[in-house]
């Protein structure tokens, strides 16, 4: 009882953690950005010895005329979420944040499932869900790593979130190891669910739990960073949140099965 109070509360500083970093940013940026009256006129200046005076051409308000501000090589674009403009400390908060959201919540959710999952009938696995069809989406989603180039995009690179990912390796490569994993993960969670082998469905849900935890931080990137999948389409800050709530699930679910 004393660990599940300890983690409800792990869990709401994240959550609170999370939404005062974005939120308040945002905010700043939205009083800054309103129209001021600088930059109408422009100073008056001299020259020679006559002391004749010229005004500066006005900046011309045809959008087609106007000349467009030069834009560093070096700066940053920021995503929908903007978090990708923040210090480093809140990018890492962020990340730690997520990243704690996630585990408490797949495990204070796990226990209840597998609960739930032991003690159902097994008609209503054959009616209401067959898990096995887990498995099928872990195969689909392991192939599409070898064919959708878009995978490599949203791998974080080095650096990412103010020097905290560091991990080595290329993209190429980890986009390939987890999706050889998430092929055999989900043959294995398959085949132990079709020949009603508790002991394999537990081993593989745990290996596909951990495979899914493992490649979060590619999601955690499209949320911070803005990283496109498919390329192209943006996802909003709705998007995120039930692309989250989405993996929370499927986490909380492959937990309940260990």
């Amino acid at each position: 009882m004393r660990l599940q109070i300890i983690s409800i509360l792990i869990l709401g500083i994240s959550i609170g953690t999370v939404s005062l970093i974005v939120t308040v940013p945002t905010l700043s940026r939205n009083i800054k950005s309103f129209p001021t009256n600088s930059g109408i006129a422009r100073p008056l200046r001299q020259r020679g010895n006559f002391g004749t005076a010229r005004f500066s051409k006005p900046p011309s308000s045809d959008p087609e005329t106007a000349e467009p501000s030069p834009i560093s090589l070096n700066e940053v674009v920021p995503s929908p979420s903007g978090v990708n403009v923040l210090p480093a400390w809140q990018q890492q908060s962020i990340f730690f944040a997520c990243f704690g959201t996630l585990a408490t919540s797949t495990y204070l959710l796990s226990a209840p499932l597998h609960s739930l999952f032991t003690y159902l009938p097994t008609s209503f696995f054959s009616i209401v869900w067959h898990p096995e069809g887990l498995g099928l989406i872990f195969i689909l989603a392991g192939v599409s790593h070898f064919f959708v180039e878009e995978f490599k995009d949203i791998y974080p690179p080095r650096g990412a979130w103010g020097g905290l990912w560091q991990l080595p390796g290329s993209p190429e490569f980890h986009v390939n190891w987890t999706g050889v994993f998430e092929i055999l993960g989900g043959l294995g969670f398959f085949l132990s669910i079709s020949n009603h082998n508790p002991q394999l469905t537990s081993t593989f849900s745990a290996l596909l739990l951990g495979l899914s935890i493992a490649v979060y931080p590619a999601n955690l990137y499209m949320f911070t960073h803005g990283a496109e999948l498919p390329k192209g389409i943006k996802m909003d800050n709705g998007g995120h949140a039930g692309r989250f709530i989405t993996q929370l699930v499927l986490c909380a679910v492959l937990g309940g099965l260990i």
